[in-house]
């Protein structure tokens, strides 16, 4: 009988243990690490030096923030146009090469943009990081784990994928917050040393095995389930996509002026970067036990418990008056983080399975990132307009129960989701 040596088209594993062994405990790492090193060109991780970023450049008053919320808007959306042709080389080059690459240009797009002086060279750094981070690394990230599974093994790699991730986030954070707080160092200098980190990182692209795409196994791999036209008909798909894009727009608006809400409630920066290492490590704990839940609770009941987590969480922050207010706060803020980074990695296929896998998701991922991109101006629009975010606060938890209650009247959709040939 003639073997192959790829991952793909080995005869399924007896056990969990070693299906894991054999099918890709390096390519679930590597994935998440690549995932971890989009850090940059997210919210989260460009919040973590908007207060020195502004200040540097005179935007730190409250037309200075409109405006830099709307260069970063334009550069998220330019950017998110980086998801369409990466997704195309990633099916027709070695995954390895567009991965190294994907990390080395992001590499450079960061260290260029600690060393912007006007507004049009920080316009050009953010549609560069956010380009090649936000969106394209994301796409690379996923694609790689997700086309080095069978859909009956999707749920598993997408788990620890998911969780996998969060440690190398909380190093990034951890880094970087100590870089800015304790360290001494401005922006700029913390900026280009993560850039020269990210084109270390493209060495990890050396550990993937090379997958050839043309074997029976491999197209039959992805021959189950729906096709794109099938899932963009189907409600669970808008309900899934439109409410974790919503989700994502309000996290990038609370990210990127985290410090300033913080400070608007009279907390201290130290207290911010705490809680945001808290979200971290709860939403850790999150994607374990939701991972648990995926194959026993229905999805969109799932979904609903986000919404409604997130909804209690932007309630509660405008009214904090304690300590204890905001972690409480951030305990929420990360329950419902983890749960929807989890649903994002593996509803799309567990709902519709490898067919067209790529595609669906590559949609999905264009809705989120052009919801976040609308985030800040948000919170920024409405901080002018009221003097403090606690409008939007309000508005978008009121938004979030409503969604929570759409979800539960959602139903699911029904399709084979193994290949007939693999059947055989």
């Amino acid at each position: 009988m003639m073997t192959t040596t790829t991952p793909e088209a080995d005869a399924p594993p007896k056990s969990v243990a070693s299906r894991f062994v054999n099918y890709g405990w390096a390519t679930i790492a590597i994935g998440a690490i690549a995932m971890a090193a989009t850090y940059p060109g997210r919210t989260h991780g460009l919040g973590m030096v908007t207060e020195p970023l502004l200040n540097d450049l005179g935007l730190a008053d409250p037309d200075g923030r409109v405006f830099y919320s709307t260069l970063n808007l334009w550069g998220t959306l330019i950017g998110a146009l980086f998801c369409l042709p990466v997704g195309w080389l990633f099916d027709r080059f070695d995954r390895r090469g567009i991965l190294a690459a994907n990390l080395v240009l992001l590499g450079f797009a960061v260290g260029w943009m600690s060393t912007a002086v006007t507004w049009q060279q920080l316009f050009l750094g953010l549609i560069l990081t956010r380009g090649l981070g936000q969106s394209a690394l994301s796409v690379v990230s996923i694609t790689l784990v997700a086309k080095s599974f069978r859909t009956g093994q999707l749920g598993y790699a997408m788990a620890w994928y998911a969780i996998l991730s969060a440690p190398f986030h909380l190093i990034l954070i951890k880094g970087v917050g100590w870089a800015l707080k304790d360290g001494g160092y401005d922006w700029r200098t913390v900026w280009a040393m993560v850039g020269g980190a990210l084109v270390c990182l493209a060495l990890t692209a050396t550990c993937i095995r090379r997958v050839p795409t043309t074997t029976r196994e491999t197209r039959a791999q992805f021959g189950g389930g729906a096709t794109f036209r099938q899932a963009l008909r189907t409600p669970a798909f808008w309900v899934f996509s439109l409410t974790i894009s919503l989700w994502g727009m309000i996290y990038s608006g609370v990210s990127l002026f985290n410090e300033d809400i913080f400070k608007e409630r009279g907390f201290s920066q130290d207290l911010y970067f705490d809680v945001l290492m808290l979200v971290t490590i709860v939403a850790l704990a999150s994607k374990l036990f939701f991972g648990w839940l995926i194959k026993r609770v229905p999805l969109t009941q799932l979904l609903a418990a986000c919404l409604l987590m997130t909804s209690v969480s932007l309630i509660g922050l405008p009214m904090a008056s304690e300590v204890w207010h905001v972690y409480a706060y951030g305990v929420c803020l990360g329950i419902a983080s983890g749960a929807v980074a989890l649903l994002f990695f593996a509803t799309w296929g567990t709902l519709y399975g490898n067919r067209e896998l790529g595609r669906i998701q590559g949609i999905a991922q264009m809705f989120t990132v052009f919801a976040s991109a609308c985030g800040p101006l948000v919170f920024a629009s409405v901080k002018r307009a009221t003097t403090s975010y606690t409008f939007a606060f309000q508005m978008l938890a009121g938004i979030m129960f409503l969604m929570a209650i759409v979800a539960l009247l959602t139903p699911l959709p029904r399709f084979p989701l193994e290949s007939k040939e693999l059947k055989r």
